[in-house]
């Protein structure tokens, strides 16, 4: 009981320095954002699902890669938390589903039809047989346009 209690004071005492601020992204877009303080360190939860590109120590770019929930840790120059974002990622637009697999993951644009598309994140295999498909068909048309 004791070391759980001594945890929980831990864990506040991280935490309370700075309050989780929600920020929502948008897949495939990058939105800036400007800190009240100069950052040090910056840790991404999960960057398969967003990233930060840093620009000077107060100017970040967040970037949504996948729809998902994470967060994103700021501290100063003497380790304390300056900021904790929660960041939320939406797909584009409706039409997008994602299947997951266990931890493999497929993303489905179903615009008019349910179409596997290339999203970072999704299972290598996916990534392979798309880029392999998009390849075929560029050597087609190539091949075409050439032959006139």
């Amino acid at each position: 009981m004791r070391t759980f209690f001594s945890a929980m004071v831990m864990l506040f005492a991280l935490t309370a320095g700075a309050e989780a601020g929600e920020v929502w992204l948008t897949m495939d877009q990058v939105r800036p954002y400007k800190l009240n303080a100069p950052a040090e360190n910056i840790a991404v939860g999960n960057p398969a699902i967003a990233d930060v590109t840093v620009q000077d120590n107060q100017n970040l770019l967040l970037f949504g890669k996948s729809p998902g929930l994470t967060n994103i840790y700021i501290f100063n120059e003497s380790g304390e938390t300056i900021e904790n974002m929660i960041i939320r990622v939406r797909s584009p637009n409706s039409d997008m589903l994602t299947f997951y697999r266990g931890a493999e993951r497929t993303t489905y644009n179903c615009a008019s039809n349910c179409e596997p598309t290339v999203t970072v994140g999704d299972a290598p295999e996916v990534f392979q047989s798309l880029t392999t498909q998009v390849q075929k068909k560029f050597d087609q048309a190539k091949n075409a346009a050439g032959s006139n």
